[in-house]
């Protein structure tokens, strides 16, 4: 990814979130949920990761279902786990989708192989 002298305005909200994450070998592995930022004393504001985790999810949804939402993923995921970061580095390009230059992070998607494991696999035809 290049940095952009051009004057065009990026637009984070529009260009980054909840758009597809596909990784180096076409796999589609998340949306983007959230965007980290690092802040350096007289600079502009840096993106520096995408968030592409469900467990970023649950903080954007307000009331009883974002919370409810948090508390599940409690219960799937180890205590000291925090949400998979992406570093900005690694993303190739953003439009249509996030597009990255490398593999997957391991444990992208902990929602989905937890399913995978307990309620799918359980059911007659499911591990294919």
């Amino acid at each position: 990814m290049s940095d952009r002298d051009d004057g065009a305005v990026f637009r984070i909200g529009f260009t980054v979130l909840d758009r597809q994450i596909v990784d180096a070998e076409g796999v589609n592995v998340a949306k983007v949920d959230d965007v980290e930022f690092t802040w350096t004393s007289g600079e502009l504001p840096a993106m520096t990761a995408l968030v592409g985790d469900t467990a970023a999810l649950g903080p954007r949804i307000a009331g009883r279902l974002g919370g409810f939402w948090e508390t599940v993923l409690a219960r799937l995921r180890p205590p000291d786990e925090e949400p998979t970061r992406i570093p900005v580095g690694d993303v190739e390009r953003f439009v249509p989708a996030t597009v990255l230059s490398t593999p997957a992070p391991r444990g992208m998607r902990p929602l989905e192989d937890w399913l995978g494991r307990r309620v799918l696999a359980r059911i007659p035809g499911g591990r294919r």
